[in-house]
């Protein structure tokens, strides 16, 4: 009977194998492979939430499983994985092409906000921001917030993981740098991609161009820059001729051109399809008055952007290290601008690190100034916070929350992904969130965290 006993176990044991969990099935597909052009991606699955991600140019997009080895892309385009003999992942197919398998041996991003605190977010202490030499001064969360308890509630949040893809967040109050938290594996000097987020910045450099006289002013006809490069411009009527730099400025073009309207002419990916994308926006046809309403077009700032290389003769690159960054401090960035299918995969955007990103808005601030360096006309300044309610001025966007009847007014400069530099001059605050959430409204319908997480925490603790 005893020796019965024992055999049950052992029987079962040879006729079921332990059923894999979600995340190990996933792991098997995990690797780097090859991608359109030379390029390569990355295919890493994350432990947080059991999904596969690709990973382009540290910006990663999740695969939803719908069966087998068959997944799909954020375009809903089917992405099936293939095996050979050994039943062993070789290759993924999509819309009709084959990408192989390059290795399995490969640096993963990191797909934990915090590894080291997982599943224990509450042992999360506060620690004030590092001194280093880069101008900004530093100070404790406590002097600056009512309720400070609610800041560092937001970040055990993150560190649990219910705000996923937040890589930073930094808070610059009353002058003093009081919060400076990573998360992924994100850190203090590493770049971050900005996507949209690069447009109100290159605002600053037409102000540039504008107070050393390379451009008359904002006011001055817009199409008389292009003339000579692009001529003729298609669809031209007597309000096209009209168009003004301010007209780009404030996105009040008029013109057949908004992203998120899929039937404009001017949309984004359309935009992206074409050769020259500046060529492609300035040959749009009028749809309204220019200078009425507003409609925003990434063409406007890839044209203004176009526009300072034209007036100083200057890659705008270089004007912007001699002029913006160098006087700043600022080092540790890359910018490529080339507004072509070149920069399909890089968007025309900066990498810059979220410590200058609080050091350019804290210079939008102070007037415009750096270190008692005006680094940008204060008149400039002026115009940008001089919008209407929800408007843009000089491609920074008038951005507000209401809580308890109470507005509080910033100006933002937003990029896909989660990437919010809002500058709140009532409140003597600058609030810096890099992410990693792309098109996340196109995927799940809802915004980035940050628009949950600025009035739900940062505007609570003020206690106003």
């Amino acid at each position: 009977m005893k020796k019965f006993i024992f055999l049950i176990p052992l029987i079962i044991g040879c006729w079921f194998k332990k059923e894999k969990t979600q995340y190990e099935k996933i792991l098997e597909y995990e690797g780097k492979y090859e991608y359109i052009g030379s390029n390569t991606l990355d295919i890493v699955a994350s432990k947080l939430d059991t999904t596969l991600y690709a990973i382009v140019n540290n910006a990663k997009y999740p695969l939803k499983h719908l069966t087998l080895d068959s997944f799909a892309n954020i375009q809903n385009v089917p992405v099936i994985f293939e095996r050979d003999n050994n039943n062993i992942i070789k290759s993924y197919k999509t819309d009709g092409t084959t990408f192989n398998l390059l290795s399995t041996d490969f640096e993963r991003m990191e797909m934990l906000p915090r590894k080291e605190l997982l599943h224990k977010a509450n042992n999360y202490l506060y620690i004030k921001p590092l001194k280093i030499s880069d101008g900004l001064e530093i100070g404790h969360i406590e002097n600056s917030f009512k309720y400070p308890e609610q800041i560092i509630q937001m970040v055990k949040e993150t560190i649990k993981g219910n705000y996923p893809d937040v890589h930073s967040i930094l808070i610059f109050k009353n002058d003093k740098l009081v919060l400076e938290e990573y998360f992924y594996g994100y850190e203090q000097n590493k770049p971050h991609q900005l996507r949209s987020a690069t447009k109100p910045f290159i605002g600053s450099l037409v102000g540039i161009a504008i107070d050393k006289g390379k451009i008359g002013s904002e006011e001055d006809k817009l199409l008389s820059y292009f003339n000579s490069k692009y001529s003729p411009i298609e669809n031209l009527d007597e309000q096209k001729r009209q168009l003004t730099i301010k007209d780009f400025l404030t996105y009040r073009h008029g013109l057949d051109c908004e992203n998120d309207n899929p039937k404009s002419n001017g949309n984004e990916q359309k935009m992206m399809e074409s050769k020259d994308w500046v060529k492609h926006t300035l040959d749009l046809p009028r749809v309204k008055e220019p200078g009425k309403t507003s409609s925003y077009c990434t063409g406007c700032a890839l044209t203004l952007g176009s526009l300072v290389e034209i007036s100083t003769d200057l890659e705008i690159e270089y004007f912007a290290k001699i002029n913006l960054f160098e006087p700043m401090g600022i080092t540790n960035y890359t910018w490529r601008f080339a507004p072509d299918q070149s920069s399909l995969t890089t968007y025309s955007q900066m990498s810059i690190t979220p410590r200058d990103l609080v050091k350019l808005a804290k210079m939008y601030l102070d007037g415009g100034t750096w270190k008692n360096r005006q680094i940008l006309s204060e008149k400039w300044v002026e115009k940008t916070f001089d919008t209407e309610e929800g408007g843009y001025g000089y491609l920074w966007y008038h951005k507000y929350f209401t809580i308890d009847g109470k507005r509080y007014d910033s100006f933002l400069a937003s990029g896909n992904g989660g990437q919010k530099i809002n500058i709140w001059p009532e409140l003597d605050m600058v609030t810096v969130f890099t992410g990693g959430n792309y098109n996340s409204y196109v995927l799940y319908g809802k915004s980035t965290p940050p628009n949950e997480m600025i009035p739900k925490y940062i505007l609570k603790a003020l206690g106003e």
